[in-house]
């Protein structure tokens, strides 16, 4: 007796405190949250407030009659009303808006709320609602308050004004990289580990720079990654090289041919571990036996170079690690203004299994990375398209989807670069002298 005492006198506290709970986390996780994610918090908790309401005026209801049992039970005398239902739903909010998850109804199906779209899409004061059905019986609404390619989404790896948020040497060769979001607000990820070789693709002021960046900038930070970096604009290359494993900014191709020379050395070398652990393919990595980040821009430099015999060793040496490379744990990636036959072989491209192409002028440089692209219902070949918006399709994806890249400017790649030399050195300096403006203006004044 005295312990069912205990517990009832103890209730109301353990009830408060469960109340308490349920309304302090989600309370801290909105003022935690972007101003974008609160706005969507807020229209996910005013759409669920008055879905009852909607549904009703919509004729979104089913009445349910008495059950049998019910109708036996009955004491009452009076006439048992059927019971309206309506379809439930609950929500997650991010930071495009939020998606309504729910249960179809008898006679209320996806068709159903088809019809009705533009009124949901009213009543939740949103732009425009994607319908879906993930399985039988369950219909999912994507609710969007802001278009996602329309939205500047910041990188992770920084604050706004290019202060770093991850401790160099914290990510991993399987750490997904968030590369881009597309126009429905799905993450476009690679990982590196698990992935092949990749290509982007476009024209000057086209947004690819951006969307390299967050490529670099992820391997940069990852402890069991070295990256190779070449590059004869300097444009990719110069942020990081305090911190890469090998960087080459030679416009002619004879150095970054030995690079490539090296990397199939090391290929050879890596074959031990095929016996060793009586595998195909690598797929574990360590800084002992690092995943291999070789990034070539403007790589139709050294491919239709001048000198015939030099294009050609280095497009044989370019051929060999593209279509061995990835089992050793190479993964490369090729970057030009437009890939086409001439930059790059039949051979070579078949093996660049993530392709994303920011504008480019014709609808057949399009064609180069995305040989179906006249049958897509998206193309780069939009002189309107503004910068940073692409066609992607990575290792995963089983159609192309226009998508906009995470925004990683490169005076933040170069504060990354920074803490990354702060905190473990720099692996070889800057190739121009260490002189701030202020510095060289007082010394010519001098």
């Amino acid at each position: 007796v005295s312990q069912i005492g205990t517990f009832v006198e103890a209730a109301p506290y353990v009830t408060g405190a469960a109340v308490a709970a349920r309304y302090s986390v989600p309370l801290a996780r909105y003022y935690r949250a972007s101003p974008e994610l609160r706005q969507s918090i807020k229209a996910a908790r005013r759409a669920r407030r008055s879905w009852k309401t909607f549904c009703e005026m919509a004729g979104m209801t089913v009445q349910q009659q008495p059950g049998l049992l019910a109708q036996m039970t009955n004491t009452s005398g009076k006439k048992l009303e059927p019971h309206t239902l309506i379809p439930p739903i609950r929500t997650t909010p991010d930071v495009f808006g939020f998606t309504a998850y729910s249960r179809a109804l008898p006679n209320i199906g996806l068709a159903d709320w088809d019809k009705i779209r533009d009124h949901i899409a009213d009543q939740w004061g949103v732009s425009r609602i994607k319908l879906w059905q993930p399985q039988p019986g369950y219909i999912n609404a994507r609710a969007y308050l802001r278009e996602p390619l329309d939205a500047v989404m910041s990188s992770e790896l920084t604050t706004i004004d290019g202060s770093p948020l991850v401790k160099p040497g914290s990510l991993r060769a399987d750490s997904d990289i968030v590369l881009m979001y597309s126009e429905d607000g799905d993450p476009i990820t690679v990982n590196l580990a698990r992935s092949s070789h990749g290509a982007i693709q476009g024209v000057t002021r086209s947004g690819k720079s951006i969307t390299v960046n967050t490529l670099l900038a992820h391997a940069a930070l990852m402890a069991d990654v070295q990256t190779v970096i070449i590059d004869p604009n300097l444009g990719a290359v110069a942020p990081w090289w305090r911190t890469a494993h090998t960087v080459n900014a030679d416009i002619s191709p004879d150095g970054p041919t030995e690079i490539l020379r090296a990397i199939r050395a090391e290929m050879d070398r890596r074959q031990g571990i095929f016996w060793a652990k009586r595998t195909d393919k690598i797929t574990d990595f360590s800084p002992e036996v690092p995943l291999i980040l070789l990034v070539i821009d403007e790589v139709s430099n050294y491919t239709n170079w001048g000198d015939k015999k030099k294009a050609e060793a280095f497009r044989a040496e370019l051929q060999a690690v593209a279509s061995q490379g990835a089992k050793f744990g190479i993964r490369l990636w090729l970057l030009g203004q437009k890939l086409e036959a001439s930059v790059l072989n039949t051979a070579t491209r078949t093996n660049l299994t993530s392709r994303i192409s920011h504008r480019v002028d014709t609808m057949e440089d399009f064609l180069h990375l995305f040989p179906d692209g006249r049958d897509l219902e998206v193309n780069a070949a939009d002189r309107a398209m503004p910068q940073g918006i692409g066609i992607a399709a990575v290792q995963g994806m089983t159609t192309p989807v226009r998508a906009r890249s995470v925004y990683l400017p490169t005076e933040h790649c170069w504060t990354i670069a920074d803490a990354i030399v702060d905190a473990l050195g720099e692996v070889r300096p800057l190739p121009a002298p260490k002189l701030t403006l202020a510095a060289e203006a007082a010394e010519r004044a001098a």
